[in-house]
């Protein structure tokens, strides 16, 4: 268990969570029958001070009675204040930069790719002699038959990026709300609603039940000659989820055992997005809702491609991208529902664009139209 901390300026204070919760699968001994209650902290302390134990998971940990022994050792010996009414056990930092995966995977992940077999991504430039291949495969685990055919959608992929960007500033212990306040560049204490953690936690659990393959061995070869075999088999998110209470109430904290997948592949090719927080903060020009953080997150991406400086795109965005992102069409909805839902997401978007404009992330946009019909924004950077 890795138990590195990168400083650390701030702390989220969690007291306790019960052994018969986290080591409910262990019953033979009075030991584990025990109602005693354990902080993660004195459980990642005795860790610490146990190498044999560090490469074991919570759920291995509760099974072993070894560790539950010197558990309850430790905690006899050192016992805690009477007073004390917290343990401090999971520290946050709160990040300065917002991080996302940028290659075509983290861009394809939204397109109906999730149990749909084996396929292989074109990685290799348009003016490249030989096309070079990736192999993926994405399937919910089939111990968990409730997610199969659910699929994997926009808002999904900026709660991974959330989740991306609080490993990158040092967090391997995190909560839904710091997932949520990461994704939309909030500070610690402000609030998030229950509904935005509910949505949260609902989209790290299908992440942690995402089983992945990826073989990136000839894409990385592009870039280091000496790579003889680099592929990847686990899950999208390699995650455990622990109940915990935090500032007295009883909540999810997920363990992040290793750097994300889509990030860690990302890195390879160096296709990563690395924006200020200040660009999520648009709460004053419109509310965060989960329409808005994707249309957000749509054309963050669609500007750092405009702005990279070896990209030949154009600076176009089209209305039809980010409608067909949000899955809004003429099949869902009636003519006038039609019109009236996509003025609203033009409105939206050009609320964000004009919060950039003044924050200089921009110089300015336009709207342009083919005949009557509203087209499209051009961006001018």
């Amino acid at each position: 268990m890795n138990m590195e901390n990168k400083n650390i300026p701030q702390e989220t204070i969690i007291e306790a969570i019960k052994g018969e919760e986290l080591y409910e699968t262990v019953s033979e001994s009075e030991l584990l029958e025990s109602e005693e209650t354990y902080s993660l902290w004195t459980i990642e302390t005795v860790v610490a001070n146990n190498p044999q134990f560090k490469d074991m998971t919570f759920s291995q940990l509760g099974q072993n009675l070894e560790f539950r022994k010197k558990l309850k050792e430790y905690t006899l010996n050192n016992p805690l204040p009477e007073n004390a009414g917290a343990i401090e056990i999971l520290k946050s930092v709160i990040p300065k930069k917002h991080v996302k995966p940028n290659n075509k995977l983290a861009n394809k992940i939204t397109k109906d790719i999730v149990d749909e077999g084996e396929f292989s991504l074109i990685v290799s430039g348009k003016k490249a002699k030989k096309e070079v291949f990736t192999k993926v495969m994405l399937a919910y685990d089939n111990r968990h038959i409730q997610l199969s055919g659910q699929k994997y959608t926009p808002y999904d992929r900026e709660v991974y990026d959330g989740v991306v960007t609080l490993y990158e500033a040092g967090n391997n212990l995190i909560t839904p709300a710091m997932v949520y306040r990461a994704m939309n560049g909030l500070t610690e204490s402000e609030y998030v609603s229950p509904q935005s953690i509910d949505a949260v936690i609902k989209s790290l659990d299908k992440s942690r039940f995402i089983r992945t393959t990826i073989d990136y061995t000839e894409e990385a070869k592009l870039y280091n000659k000496d790579v003889e075999e680099t592929k990847y088999e686990g899950y999208l998110l390699n995650a455990e989820k622990i109940k915990a209470k935090i500032k007295g109430k009883e909540q999810e904290v997920y363990k992040i055992y290793r750097k994300p997948i889509l990030y860690e592949y990302a890195q390879i090719s160096g296709q990563i997005i690395n924006i200020s927080n200040k660009l999520l903060q648009t709460k004053d020009a419109l509310r965060s809702t989960d329409e808005v953080i994707v249309i957000r997150g749509y054309l963050l991406r669609q500007i750092e491609w405009i702005k990279n400086d070896k990209s030949d795109r154009n600076t176009n965005i089209t209305y039809r991208g980010i409608y067909e992102e949000l899955e809004i069409s003429r099949i869902i909805y009636d003519e006038t529902a039609y019109k009236n839902k996509t003025r609203t997401i033009r409105n939206h978007i050009k609320a964000i664009l004009n919060e950039w404009r003044e924050q200089k992330y921009i110089q300015n946009y336009e709207e342009y139209q083919d005949g009557k019909t509203l087209t499209g924004v051009k961006i001018i950077v």
